[in-house]
């Protein structure tokens, strides 16, 4: 999910009520009409049918996505066009029997279409006008709203319908549009991913064997993730998709796959988000970010491989004459007694060869930077670091800003470094090195000194939207 950025505070009664007027002067009736359900219904039954029918088509036209795809939306258009007809000719009847059920199909109708215009934008105001308890209405209105990028009237939808009942795919709507860009500001952002994580809940709470509840649940996670940088975040975004994939029909969507696969190379589980980006693009041949994603992740794993054991390709000698200049005063801050919540430590400085797998407290490393991996996405940074004791390890660096890495011949001191030893596999690869993980970058030490804030800059997660 991308975007502008927009200003968005609807959560005063007062901003409602200016979202509802942009629905064509909408203003809802009081719930005092009288309960139509067990009327009888035949022609609306038998419109639903046949929009059921269509919608079925679009899915399925949508799914196997192939070299038909103009062939198949030319067919949809026929069909849209032959379901209007039956819906015109049907209209008195439908109408007699539940006048807002009409509209709501009609507006369904329409909203098969791309783009949505402004008909059936129409159709179904007046469908959750004259029935504001009608929740597939709301929601309906609030989907094609997002098509068309009014995101605060979609949200606005969604929010309204929760009086009226709730559905888990409302919440699961609302859990994706509180991640909207354009709804996010500084002021908001916390506020509104907390959010998305707490309706996806609910969602869940309807129907605990639903899959593509658990796959949005995972998707705010992993949002909030990208915020706040929280280890528990990453692991419960990642348990959200396992329980995801548990339902058949959502483990066939790629989309699922493929954020599984983002959450999992974050947290640097190789194999599992190699094996995830290639399902995806096994579900979705037509998704090329699959694809590049998964060649671009190998590449990356090659390199870094390769790097690491030729020692970023330098030769002995250089090596030396970069690093016998380092000494204790290219630990900065390091180099005293720093504070720290038991108090003021010493941290001691061990060679690279020291680190013991996971948080090595109390200790402090130093090396020269010699190469940097060339990497198709800006996260993470990685550079082969090479000691005194001309010892080399992998570094990447979480949440660095674009250009702001240090580069070759740089020296660099990180403090209680967590060391990670990657072991992944692919088909007939493998790959085996020690990396040191920096997810705070205003940690580390630069050539003496700290680096900046201006150097620290957050990933944004992108979702589908719905």
């Amino acid at each position: 999910m991308s975007g502008n950025r927009l200003s968005d505070d609807d959560k005063s009664e007062t901003n409602y009520n200016q979202n509802l007027e942009k629905l064509n002067g909408l203003n809802l009736q009081e719930e005092n009409e009288v309960s139509e359900q067990d009327k009888c219904t035949p022609t609306l039954d038998y419109l639903q049918s046949i929009v059921e029918e269509l919608y079925l088509f679009n899915k399925n036209s949508l799914e196997n996505n192939t070299e038909k795809v103009s062939y198949n939306k030319e067919i949809l258009n026929e069909k849209v066009k032959h379901v209007l007809t039956l819906m015109k000719t049907n209209e008195e009847a439908a109408v007699a029997e539940n006048k807002a059920q009409y509209f709501f199909l009609l507006g369904k109708t329409w909203s098969v279409t791309q783009p949505v215009n402004e008909e059936c934008i129409n159709v179904l105001s007046k469908a959750v006008k004259l029935n504001p308890t009608h929740l597939d209405a709301w929601n309906s209105l609030g989907e094609c709203l997002v098509h068309l990028k009014r995101f605060s009237e979609a949200k606005y939808c969604f929010l309204a319908s929760l009086k009226h009942g709730k559905c888990k795919v409302i919440l699961r709507n609302l859990s994706i549009i509180m991640r909207e860009a354009q709804l996010l500001t500084s002021e908001n952002v916390k506020e509104n991913l907390n959010a998305g994580i707490e309706y996806a809940k609910e969602a869940v709470e309807l129907d605990t064997n639903d899959g593509e509840s658990w796959a949005i649940l995972g998707n705010a996670y992993l949002s909030l993730f990208f915020r706040r940088q929280e280890d528990k975040l990453l692991r419960q975004s990642i348990n959200s998709f396992e329980k995801a994939l548990k339902d058949p029909i959502a483990s066939k969507n790629a989309d699922l796959h493929f954020n599984r696969g983002v959450a999992l190379k974050y947290g640097e589980i190789y194999t599992d988000a190699l094996l995830s980006f290639e399902q995806a693009s096994i579900l979705d041949p037509m998704w090329t970010t699959a694809k590049e994603t998964l060649e671009d992740l190998i590449k990356y794993l090659t390199s870094t491989q390769t790097l690491y054991q030729r020692k970023g390709q330098v030769k002995s000698k250089r090596l030396q004459q970069m690093t016998e200049s380092l000494n204790s005063s290219f630990l900065g801050l390091y180099n005293n007694k720093i504070k720290t919540m038991k108090g003021h430590v010493m941290l001691e400085h061990i060679p690279l060869s020291k680190l013991q797998t996971g948080f090595n407290a109390n200790k402090v490393v130093c090396g020269r930077v010699v190469c940097v991996v060339y990497n198709q996405e800006p996260v993470p940074y990685t550079f082969c670091l090479v000691d005194k004791d001309l010892s080399c390890i992998v570094v990447s660096v979480y949440n660095l800003a674009q250009g702001r890495g240090p580069i070759i011949g740089d020296a660099v001191a990180i403090p209680e470094p967590y060391l990670t030893n990657i072991d992944a596999k692919y088909i007939k690869q493998t790959f085996q090195y020690p990396s040191i993980r920096v997810n705070l970058p205003l940690t580390m030490v630069v050539n003496k000194k700290n680096v900046s804030a201006e150097c620290v800059s957050q990933p944004q997660f992108l979702s589908k939207q719905f």
